[in-house]
């Protein structure tokens, strides 16, 4: 997919009344990541969001929407602070034509296109209409394509991931043809990574994005490889989780002493039983446990750093620049774009779900001409 769209644009027209719009629904959590054939559903009637005039918001008119790991888990329902009141329409991360604001509005007016998403919980993307606070949304540089722009969100992830990336240092990217991994690897190379690399099956994909080296994680272990360990990497970038990797990664990372970094973007649980506050409050306790560990024995281990919240929307319009200027390209799955009936979007949630992605997944909802 090229993140090159030099035609001037235009939308067409949405089909659906002024007080209804089309979307899908989930009506109950999944049991399992991916199992979604029973609990999602697909309305034409739905109504439409309405705007609070108190507040900065606008109606965005979706064309396109992505989603993530970040999704998956919500409809899973087990993190208690991220369980939306049934039915919901799932997704976030979308690019859109705004259609109305209110007054308090001043740096978007109707007609403009943008890449948007719903800040902390992932609701309301995956429909005609979506409502948007305006301070989450950037404006879609003319140049980048409607589908990359909505399927960037992850690449804000990566882009903060490789920000200790100097020139000269060797990268492992863990899981390197996922959404986050993919760009991972791009922006690793374009810091100045001197080595990079990656595990996943997906060979000629991953080497075409940068990497040195693709290790195929069902067939080595890359921890036990003597070149890794005899000329240990700077940094250890884990987009997949589980598995104690950090402790597998202090074999081939070099220690903090000597500038060893290792970046969890998803944590020792990828897919966290979170669903009593007990539960929460004892899992984000935990988290500062490790970094901190790792700083008194710098000497022997490496830094431990989990990725932390950040500005999503100066991430989010840094990463369409990186597009824009051909410094990135965001890697879509086989199967994208999907299209916007029950049985695309089934698919889409299956394929991420299922930990079938290779590149990011996406829902087209209406074409640019």
């Amino acid at each position: 997919m090229s993140s090159n769209h030099k035609k001037k644009e235009s939308v067409a027209s949405p089909s659906s009344n002024a007080e209804s719009m089309k979307c899908a629904l989930v009506t109950d959590f999944a049991k399992k990541f991916g199992e979604v054939e029973d609990i999602i559903t697909f309305s034409t009637n739905f109504p439409r969001p309405v705007l609070d005039q108190k507040k900065k918001q606008m109606i965005v008119r979706v064309l396109c929407c992505s989603i993530a790991a970040g999704d998956s888990i919500v409809l899973g329902g087990k993190i208690i602070f991220l369980r939306p009141k049934l039915p919901f329409v799932p997704g976030m991360d979308v690019c859109g034509v705004v259609e109305a604001v209110t007054d308090k509005v001043k740096d978007f007016k109707v007609g403009d296109i943008v890449a948007a998403n719903n800040g902390f919980m992932p609701v309301g993307g995956m429909a005609e209409y979506m409502l948007v606070d305006a301070s989450l949304a950037v404006f879609k540089p003319p140049s980048v394509d409607i589908i990359q722009a909505a399927a960037c969100s992850s690449a804000v992830t990566s882009l903060h991931s490789v920000k200790n990336v100097k020139k000269g240092d060797r990268v492992l990217v863990l899981g390197g043809s996922g959404g986050v991994g993919s760009s991972a690897i791009r922006l690793a190379k374009n810091a100045g990574a001197s080595f990079i690399a990656t595990t996943s099956t997906q060979h000629a994909m991953c080497s075409s994005l940068g990497a040195d080296e693709v290790i195929n994680y069902n067939e080595e272990n890359w921890w036990e490889r003597d070149t890794f360990r005899n000329n240990p990497f700077d940094i250890v970038i884990d987009t997949v989780g589980g598995g104690n990797f950090y402790g597998k990664a202090v074999h081939v990372l070099k220690s903090n002493k000597r500038g060893g970094h290792f970046i969890a973007v998803t944590g020792d649980d990828p897919k966290p039983d979170l669903t009593t506050w007990f539960k929460a409050i004892r899992f984000l306790i935990k988290i500062p446990g490790r970094p901190l560990w790792t700083r008194i024995r710098r000497a022997k281990y490496p830094r431990f750093t989990t990725l932390m919240p950040y500005d999503e929307t100066n991430g989010l319009a840094q990463v369409l620049a990186l597009i824009e200027k051909g410094d990135l390209e965001i890697i879509l799955d086989e199967s994208s774009p999907l299209p916007f009936t029950e049985e695309g979007v089934k698919t889409a949630f299956k394929t991420q779900g299922y930990g079938h992605a290779h590149g990011k997944v996406v829902v087209k909802m209406e074409s640019v001409q």
